[in-house]
């Protein structure tokens, strides 16, 4: 019998599935999971060795998301380890709530997505249900090549079939940028805004402005357009001036300390703004915060 296999017979013999192991190991907290998972693979004690075979099997199967909007969903753990930034809250399904919440009340069926920074995919795959299996369309654009494959392969392993790819990085112009590719790959992003210490390395990558893609009738155009792209946000809207302006999607944004240009940029296209982490003005008091941009006339909040 392997090692693998005597772990899943004590763990099953014990009640515990993955999912719900892992659900419990978040608890340390992700200092801790980054310091545990980076022993397990580099010590060579006989305990790290241990933790590293415990690690391996983990790291291997699919994490299901416990409750929640996106209920039900699985993650391939191989793209998701312990040390990932989001994975307690993918896990428990609470990731960025408010903007599950905004989704939930701006998408329906036969409506098109875009997730600009879709990471691992999970606002995609949540997207994609919200616009209809069979009926809407979403487009997860992602540059970074890991995040990119686990969209394809997570939408596979849930059987959905209207998330489209799209792997480049969005910008004010198409052409082509260096990537910075973060060991966690959540916050991998263009050179040009600002050096992350966890580096890896940097790749040369596509640039896409979406007015040229609409101009191109490369997509339809969006219902909402959600942005999460580490501080290049003013660059996406930049090359969407013409889609704002013509199609008046609703916008999700995620700001890093661009919060006066956001609000400047979407009121000149005649937007109105909500803030989604509660009922204060939009400031650059936080280092991070979401908004949602809504057209004038649209009701909704």
């Amino acid at each position: 019998m392997t090692a693998a296999m005597r772990i899943r017979q004590a763990l099953s013999g014990a009640g515990l599935n993955r999912s719900m192991l892992v659900r419990r190991l978040i608890r340390l907290g992700h200092p801790r999971l980054r310091e545990l998972r980076a022993r397990a693979v580099a010590d060579r004690d006989p305990a790290a060795l241990a933790l590293g075979v415990f690690v391996r099997w983990l790291e291997r199967g699919v994490l299901r998301v416990r409750q929640g909007y996106a209920g039900g969903l699985g993650f391939e753990m191989r793209y998701l380890p312990l040390s990932h930034a989001h994975i307690g809250s993918i896990a428990f399904g609470n990731l960025e709530t408010a903007v599950q919440e905004a989704l939930v009340r701006h998408l329906g069926p036969g409506d098109v997505f875009y997730d600009i920074g879709a990471n691992l995919g999970f606002f995609s795959l949540l997207a994609a249900h919200l616009v209809g299996l069979g009926e809407g369309h979403v487009y997860a654009f992602e540059a970074a090549p890991d995040n990119a494959r686990a969209i394809r392969e997570n939408a596979e392993l849930n059987r959905i079939r209207n998330v489209a790819v799209i792997d480049k990085a969005v910008s004010s112009r198409s052409g082509t940028g260096r990537l910075q590719i973060v060991d966690d790959q959540s916050w991998s992003k263009l050179e040009e805004y600002g050096e992350h210490p966890y580096t890896e390395r940097l790749i040369d990558v596509e640039l896409v402005a979406i007015d040229d893609l609409l101009r191109a009738d490369e997509l339809p155009p969006p219902t909402v357009v959600k942005i999460d792209v580490e501080g290049a946000e003013i660059a996406v809207l930049e090359g969407m001036r013409e889609t704002l302006e013509r199609h008046q999607p609703a916008v999700i944004c995620e700001l890093h300390g661009t919060h006066s240009d956001f609000l400047a940029t979407m009121r000149s296209q005649g937007y109105r703004l909500i803030n989604l982490e509660g009922p204060g003005p939009i400031t650059e008091g936080s280092a991070s915060a979401h908004a949602l941009a809504l057209p004038a006339l649209d009701p909704g909040d």
